[in-house]
Parts: structure tokens; C-alpha cells; sequence
């Protein structure tokens, strides 16, 4: 994170992935603008996953005080378990990209994350 800060300087926009509020914490300190927090459920995107719990989330977002993105294995119908974590928003790349209908999906998650989220 610090080497990608100062090669890119202060005006670029840098997001940084963690697990722990330990990370998290570094992150920020070393620059980084948003935080990708997880796996809170198993992804294929990842070899191997690392657990994230939703407890670790919300307190990542509690003391982060920037940008914080929900990340790994989420979908329509296990969003709610971010519901009051005050995250800004999640990432879902298998829920979409495996779907035969992505376009369907991709509006089904817009519609829960509004609803969990709000």
C-alpha cells in the first residue's frame, strides 16, 4: 500500500483489500482511499478463501473512517447479514458473472443492497 501511495502519488485513488482490523488500520495509515473487507462467505474468484466475520466488518468500519466495501461470495440472498454494518457498499463478482442471467442478477442485487443498506 505505502510503495503504491508513493509511486502514484496523493491524488490517485488507491483501495486496499483486508481481513483484519489490524490490516485495516495499516491501510488507512499508509494511504489507502477505500477498503475491500473479506471474504464474508467462500468466492471462487479466490484459490483459497479467508474469512472475514460480519462482527470484524462493521468494526473495520466503525474505526476506518473512510470507504468501506463489503467483499466476497455475497449475493441477493445473503446481503441481509450486512444489515446495520454501515458498510458503503459490496462487491459482487461470481453472483453476476456466473448467472445465466446476469443482467437480471445484477439488477436483483441493486435492488437488495438499496434495502440492506439503506
Amino acid at each position: 500500500m505505502a510503495v503504491a501511495r508513493r509511486i502514484l502519488g496523493p491524488n490517485k485513488i488507491i483501495g486496499a483489500t483486508t481481513k483484519t482490523v489490524a490490516q485495516a488500520r495499516r491501510a488507512v495509515e499508509e494511504g489507502a482511499n477505500y477498503l475491500g473487507v473479506g471474504a464474508i462467505f467462500p468466492t471462487t474468484t479466490h484459490v483459497k478463501t479467508v474469512h472475514t466475520s460480519v462482527a470484524t466488518l462493521k468494526r473495520i468500519k466503525q474505526e476506518a473512517k473512510i470507504t468501506v466495501f463489503a467483499i466476497g461470495g455475497l449475493n441477493a440472498e445473503n446481503l441481509s447479514v450486512l444489515r446495520n454494518t454501515n458498510v458503503d457498499g459490496v462487491a459482487a463478482v461470481s453472483a453476476i458473472m456466473k448467472a445465466t442471467q446476469p443482467q437480471q442478477v445484477a439488477q436483483q442485487l441493486k435492488s437488495t443492497v438499496i434495502d440492506v443498506l439503506s
